[in-house]
């Protein structure tokens, strides 16, 4: 009995020292931002232009995040006409977009890349887009970010903004940092809005 308990007890202390290695120690790059103002429960940042590659879908939020994220990561991973392996950045972004019914995934392209250096997508529906600077508002929380979930924080979030006067120029767009495996409370999630300069 006292063996079993130390096998399970020692599958579960490796599991958490997994999760923190992967949260804490696992540098994926990101979009480069300097924070500009730290507001009460939401900062301001400045992002410089960054480059992107994007699908959308009809369909639910979970489904199309799914759906979405496969595509891209077989892009990344080699399924390219140049058949070119490119390391995972973080976040991926999900935008809801209303005209289709559904979502826009999007990943964020390896620094390195410029738009006329980066693989083109054999997957036609994969579009490639360059982000400018932007200043935008961004609100983070943990846990699972699940559609329920996701609307409750924009409205928590939209309410900050009207109190402090600050008008959104953009949807609101969530970022998601870490993969569905990691446990909630160490997730980091966030969302973004372009603001007024």
């Amino acid at each position: 009995m006292k063996f079993l308990l130390f096998i399970v007890l020692f599958i579960l202390l490796a599991f958490i020292g997994w999760q923190l290695w992967y949260v804490f120690l696992i540098n994926l790059k990101e979009p480069t931002y300097v924070v500009l103002q730290k507001k009460n429960e939401y900062e301001i940042r400045k992002y410089d232009p960054y480059l992107t590659a994007y699908i959308t879908f009809p369909g639910s939020y979970k489904t199309v995040t799914n759906k979405g994220f496969r595509a891209l990561a077989n892009y990344i991973f080699g399924d390219n006409k140049q058949n070119v392996s490119m390391p995972m950045t973080t976040p991926v972004f999900v935008e809801k977009e209303a005209k289709i019914d559904g979502y826009i995934i999007t990943f964020v392209m390896p620094a390195s890349y410029k738009k006329e250096t980066l693989p083109e997508p054999k997957d036609s529906r994969i579009k490639i887009e360059e982000k400018t600077s932007k200043k935008v508002a961004a609100y983070h929380f943990s846990w699972y970010p699940s559609a329920r979930r996701v609307e409750q924080k924009k409205k928590a979030f939209m309410a900050l903004l009207k109190r402090d006067g600050i008008t959104p120029r953009s949807p609101i767009i969530l970022a998601r940092y870490n993969p569905p495996f990691v446990l909630p409370f160490l997730m980091r999630n966030e969302l973004l809005v372009v603001i007024d300069e």
